[in-house]
């Protein structure tokens, strides 16, 4: 089974169905297996053969899907990536993976290095007529064919290479095959219960795992994606929701901040929304709360993943949300997740180890990157670097990342368990813990926050509220407020490197 079945089959089903919509026009399934046809005669006549690498800088819409099943279809590797003038993993990748052949839009072939592009054999440019020595897009396309390509290719091929954060913070490119995508979308498309009457609002970018696994789920069923690339406005995001009728949200819990405090959310009218998911992060258990008393309705997904997993590796059922708030649930289908302590030893029922997981949806290590590959992957499974533990039930609890954890004198803090308890108060819009030198405890949690309105003398009220939740070696010596957290580009995740740089530069001496 190949990815390109789920475009393919659909197609052929329901030829009329609408694939993808945008704010101003639309692609039906037979359309859109078309142009991706056509985008694959495109390469094969570019010189691309089985596993030559395709790199994909646009932003999300109809030529961007077509370019990725087009690039499968001719039986190459899709690298997809941001698109815009300040891509910014594109100049990586293209010296990473060598692609055969590369589709941009205007701004980043214009910001490309000559050097990046010359070493590309073919660059098409989507949306610029005069492209610079490179093809532009349109005009190639036009002379190619729609007609079906019959490229041999194996579910254990290479389909993707997704780029994503490294410890050493260069890119990595996950390896990703048409096995382990078309597992984890069979998997998401059976707990969501999908169907082709669902239609899915993306404001996430599609060279982004998760933005990825929803194009991929609803080419499954026969469902529809709603593109939305304005998510900064967040009303503009509920019109085009209540526009295209959609039953399915997503976002990481960035988004949904965003959406609770600077939208319209409880004025909306969203009859047919029937399910929300948010990944990429964990979500308070209080902004959870928030959603449930304040949003659309519809059930709520809680989940976890990783690009390694091809998106989804654990998710908690709407049902035991009551019961289990603040347990990333247990794992998917044909997916196990095991708990392992500093030792190598599988820990036991409350104890606190790291996520290792295995299952057909797991990449099987880093493109041109051999030392990061037996960093991560080993005899267990993958090491997800993130720590956790598991219950009396078997629902897993995550308490932060390994490196987000900090020594505080005798103490191992969670920075996570600080941040849940600032999103809990009532003026706090976002907050970010990491851990700061001192000299007497050796690390020391400090805040950074963001607020809803203004606050008088906010490093008093906030270190008093997590005071009277936290044990002293856990309350942040210093809140600092700020107007925005960075993020990640495109996928919105919070950025905490630039915080642990601020907060290497802090010095306390004494304990407060």
């Amino acid at each position: 089974m190949l990815l390109t079945r789920f475009l393919e089959d659909s197609a052929r089903r329901s030829p009329d169905a609408p694939a993808l919509l945008e704010p101003s026009r639309q692609i039906n399934y037979g359309a859109l297996d078309r142009e991706a046809n056509r985008f694959a005669n495109l390469f094969l006549r570019s010189g691309v053969t089985r596993g030559d690498r395709v790199a994909i800088a646009l932003d999300n819409g109809i030529e961007m899907v077509a370019a990725y099943f087009g690039a499968l279809k001719a039986g190459a590797v899709a690298v997809p990536l941001a698109g815009g003038p300040r891509s910014d993993r594109l100049v990586h990748a293209v010296a990473n993976c060598t692609p055969r052949a590369a589709v941009v839009d205007a701004a980043a072939a214009k910001a490309l290095p000559a050097s990046v592009k010359g070493a590309v054999p073919h660059v098409f440019v989507h949306g610029a007529r005069h492209a610079g020595g490179s093809s532009v897009l349109a005009d190639a396309l036009a002379e190619c064919s729609d007609a079906p390509v019959t490229v041999r290719g194996i579910d254990l091929d290479l389909a993707a290479i997704v780029y994503t954060s490294g410890s050493t913070g260069e890119p990595r490119g996950v390896m990703l095959t048409h096995r382990n995508l078309v597992a984890n979308a069979r998997s998401i498309v059976s707990y969501l219960r999908l169907t082709s009457r669902d239609c899915v609002i993306c404001v996430l970018p599609f060279h982004y795992v998760y933005g990825l696994s929803l194009l991929h789920t609803h080419m499954a069923v026969g469902g529809s994606v709603s593109v939305e690339n304005r998510s900064a406005y967040p009303n503009v995001v509920l019109d085009s929701m209540q526009q295209h009728q959609v039953t399915g949200f997503a976002g990481v819990p960035s988004t949904f901040t965003l959406m609770l405090h600077r939208s319209n959310i409880e004025e909306a009218h969203l009859p047919h929304l029937r399910y929300a998911t948010v990944a990429g992060g964990a979500l308070a258990p209080s902004r959870v709360r928030e959603w449930m008393e304040r949003g659309p309705g519809g059930e709520f997904f809680v989940m976890y993943g990783a690009t390694e997993a091809g998106a989804r590796l654990a998710y908690l059922p709407p049902a035991d949300l009551p019961r289990k708030l603040g347990s990333i649930g247990r794992a998917i289908p044909n997916v196990e997740i095991l708990v392992v302590t500093e030792s190598g030893e599988r820990a036991g029922v409350g104890e606190i180890g790291e996520l290792v997981a295995r299952g057909s949806n797991m990449s099987c290590g880093y493109w041109n990157n051999a030392e990061e590959t037996a960093l991560r992957f080993g005899p267990l499974g993958y090491r997800t670097g993130d720590l956790g533990y598991a219950d009396a039930d078997g629902f897993l609890y995550l308490v932060g990342r390994k490196h987000d954890m900090i020594k505080v004198g005798a103490h191992r803090v969670g920075l996570k368990e600080i941040e849940d308890v600032l999103h809990a108060h009532p003026t706090v819009y976002e907050a970010a813990v990491v851990g700061a030198p001192h000299e007497l405890l050796g690390e020391a949690p400090v805040a950074f926050v963001v607020l809803k309105a203004p606050m008088v003398d906010p490093q008093t009220v906030l270190r008093g509220f997590c005071a009277a939740q936290l044990p002293p070696h856990k309350v942040p010596l210093k809140m600092i407020v700020r107007t925005e957290l960075p993020r990640l580009p495109g996928s919105g995740k919070l950025d905490r490197a630039p915080l642990r740089s601020l907060a290497a530069d802090m010095r306390f001496e004494m304990v407060p």
